[in-house]
């Protein structure tokens, strides 16, 4: 499932978990052990906790009904582009062990 931000997203695929954390205003997206195995996490920064309990409340609801995509785009959010990138690229590299890897 993607994620649809304003100015990119994330796939949720690359991920195990989304926790909410209102009282700080972030989700936090674990990622997967078979990519990363010391439970990193990236957080999704929002400018309020009600924002991101409505954001959470979206993605785990087109997660559980098995959705393609779920936009968020309409809530403002800091997303940490350049390591989920890496993370990306990394989880290419395992699939397709042909391409090299670059960080």
């Amino acid at each position: 499932m993607k994620i649809l931000l304003k100015h990119t997203s994330i796939d949720f695929g690359h991920y195990d978990a989304a926790i909410l954390h209102d009282t700080f205003a972030v989700i936090s997206f674990r990622v997967r052990s078979e990519i990363e195995e010391k439970c990193m996490q990236l957080p999704l920064i929002f400018e309020n906790g009600k924002d991101a309990r409505e954001a959470y409340k979206r993605i785990l609801h087109g997660r559980n009904a098995g959705s393609d995509s779920v936009s968020i785009s309409d809530y403002d959010c800091f997303w940490p582009m350049e390591t989920a990138q890496k993370i990306e690229q990394y989880a290419q590299y395992m699939y397709d062990f042909d391409r090299p890897i670059i960080l």
